[in-house]
């Protein structure tokens, strides 16, 4: 065979390998650009202000990364009209996958801890050598003085998601260790003495009068029904109907997540038509060299 004809062969056959891959691309679904995991993280978030005390931490997933993580710690910041300086770590860790799964961890520890989210979705906080002391803030009803704070050893929630169509992977859960809501009042620059309202996922929370009207305090709320799984650690309503101030300490949402048949690049249906048209073009091809190839019958006058 000449030069000239195997050069003809090897283009033909880039031709059919372009267009095979073309069809693979044109009938796989979805597409790459689609998200395939998702989940947030927030530590801090007070409801009352147009831009987030600390911003959120969103992962998602559209396939062309294995994993994609969005994360942030630091010092626990001054919360709106307080004055004071608080003391402790807020960390949120967001993570989503390229094979349909997410899961996220966020919220308070005390000095010294850090919060890490494993790769299997557990969220674990190491020793502190000291609590997180977060001031909030005060406010006036009727002549008295009402001043908050929460002294904290461990607060957070984590939750985590599989494929939307799994009956498998869907949780989510908070943890509460020495949390506690310190509660003072005053009156004509008088303090009184402080009340101490234990906070825990095992006791029933008793708020003593006066402050009973005015504090509302919600732990580990969750939803595990997915395909979107959250959880809230601890929600702290001040003021009448909680009227004055709203936080969520280790706020998380973990999905909506693809279902498992769209996560690969190339799903089956993908294939069966790649080789589909491999087929047909490859056929098309022999057929016409043989066409090509075949002796002409020679005529006799």
């Amino acid at each position: 065979m000449t030069n000239t004809a195997w050069t003809r062969r090897a283009t033909t056959l880039a031709k059919i390998t372009a267009v095979v891959g073309g069809s693979a691309l044109l009938f796989s679904s979805p597409a790459s650009a689609a998200t395939i995991s998702q989940s947030t993280a927030s530590a801090l978030n007070v409801s009352v202000l147009s831009t987030p005390l600390i911003p959120v931490s969103s992962a998602a997933d559209d396939g062309s990364t294995p994993t994609d993580v969005a994360t942030v710690d630091g010092a626990i910041p001054l919360l709106p009209g307080e004055t004071l300086a608080n003391t402790g770590i807020y960390a949120q860790t967001a993570r989503a996958t390229d094979s349909g799964t997410s899961s996220a961890c966020a919220g308070v520890v005390g000095a010294g801890s850090a919060l890490s989210l494993g790769q299997d979705g557990s969220c674990d906080a190491s020793a502190t050598t000291g609590p997180s002391i977060i001031n909030l803030p005060g406010f006036t009803v009727a002549g008295t003085g009402f001043s908050f704070k929460l002294k904290v050893s461990a607060l957070y929630s984590v939750c985590t998601a599989g494929p939307s169509d799994s009956s498998t992977g869907f949780s989510a859960d908070s943890t509460l260790a020495n949390v506690d809501l310190i509660a003072t009042t005053s009156i004509l620059g008088i303090n009184g003495p402080d009340v101490d309202i234990p906070i825990n996922l095992t006791a029933p929370i008793s708020i003593p009068a006066p402050f009973n009207n005015l504090v509302s305090l919600d732990v580990n709320q969750v939803d595990t029904t997915g395909p979107t799984t959250s959880a809230t650690a601890l929600h702290i309503g001040l003021g009448p109907n909680s009227s004055l101030f709203s936080l969520d300490i280790g706020k998380v949402t973990c999905g909506a997540n693809a279902i498992t048949a769209d996560t690969p690049m190339l799903p089956a249906k993908g294939l069966w038509v790649a080789g589909g048209t491999a087929v047909l073009i490859g056929g098309g091809y022999a057929a016409s060299r043989r066409r090509r190839q075949a002796p002409v019958a020679s005529t006799t006058v």
